[in-house]
């Protein structure tokens, strides 16, 4: 996605890994998936849009929503677009106060939660970013509301409805997290949009199935490849300082000989802090541009005396302690997504 992800918290100055260069994309076969799935989803849009045209949407909420700033017309895309975060934070708690009105209460809170979503991603994202998911959410209101609303028949409708939200929900969460190229970037929005005229003309199920599932799988498969590419630029860079600061053929420290030398590289940063009790701690830090969730990479650590493996898990910030015997360790990391993420 564009704009520059913050980077986990450092201490202390230095040179640290250079950011990917800003090539028309990342990875051609993810562009071509994506590319895919907008060809093969426009077959199943193409034909459910007719019916979109037919929705009633509640007018008092829709006219609310879109009243003008001055004397004239209701407020289009373009004008959404350009609302200030106060006017913007009032239309949207204009749409989850009408909501909680609805005698639907299962549906309206389905509704309100993803409406208090996108207020809390909004922030978050670089300015690119957040305009295509204003764009997005614009498009979705009048369906938001006919879902917290209206009668949707059986209910199998609605679960298919509070299910495609929710996957759209675990999307944006997915592309917020990472830079796209603007290839792929337009990719992926092109994708939303057909995901909004399908919801829009009702058809929930081929927006769960047919958009938002394979959209999101293509997303979690790159999210794999572009953190084991950034953490095999960390093992590289490595590698290359340990033969070239302490001569050692391989990628292994010794403890505590070694660490002094770690203070000075960024990618993989040794530091003491003073523990509670008041004594220095030692602690290791890895930098990781592009991988929102350092928690999900490991620090692999093989004591060549033959004695057990050490795994340490990265906190949020990318820190784990560094409470280690004496010894000499080949040191390695690995990609292991946290069980949670995607539940």
């Amino acid at each position: 996605m564009p704009g520059d992800p913050p980077a986990a918290t450092l201490r202390g100055g230095g040179a640290a890994i250079p950011d990917q260069p800003s090539d028309d994309t990342f990875d051609s076969h993810f562009l071509t998936e994506l590319e895919g799935l907008v060809a093969e989803s426009g077959v199943a849009v193409s034909g459910a849009a007719a019916g979109a045209q037919g929705a009633s949407g509640y007018r008092a909420t829709v006219a609310a929503f879109l009243a003008p700033l001055a004397p004239g017309p209701p407020i289009d895309e373009p004008a959404f677009l350009e609302l200030s975060p106060a006017v913007l934070a009032e239309r949207c708690n204009g749409l989850i106060a009408a909501g909680r009105r609805s005698p639907r209460r299962d549906a309206a809170l389905a509704v309100e939660s993803f409406v208090v979503f996108f207020q809390a991603l909004v922030p978050t994202l670089s300015p690119e970013a957040a305009r295509e998911v204003k764009a997005t959410f614009f498009r979705l209101v009048p369906t938001l509301l006919q879902m917290a609303w209206l009668d949707l028949g059986n209910g199998s409708r609605r679960e298919d409805g509070g299910e495609a939200l929710r996957l759209l929900e675990t999307i944006l969460l997915e592309i917020s997290s990472v830079r796209l190229a603007p290839a792929e970037s337009e990719m992926v929005f092109r994708s939303l949009d057909q995901l909004a005229t399908l919801m829009a003309a009702g058809e929930h199920a081929l927006a769960r199935d047919v958009v938002a599932a394979p959209l999101l799988e293509i997303l979690r498969k790159n999210h794999v490849a572009r953190s084991l590419y950034r953490i095999m630029e960390v093992e590289v860079a490595l590698q290359r300082y340990l033969k070239e600061k302490l001569r050692h053929a391989t990628p292994r420290i010794r403890i505590p000989e070694d660490l002094p030398a770690l203070t000075d590289f960024r990618p993989l940063h040794v530091f003491d802090e003073e523990g509670l009790d008041g004594s220095p701690r030692s602690y290791l830090q890895v930098q990781l541009p592009d991988i929102p969730v350092l928690s999900e990479v490991v620090v692999h650590l093989s004591p060549e005396d033959g004695s057990a493996d050490r795994r340490l898990r990265l906190d949020g910030l990318g820190s784990v302690p560094l409470d280690l015997p004496p010894g000499v360790y080949a040191i390695g990391l690995l990609y292991e997504p946290v069980p949670s993420r995607g539940a």
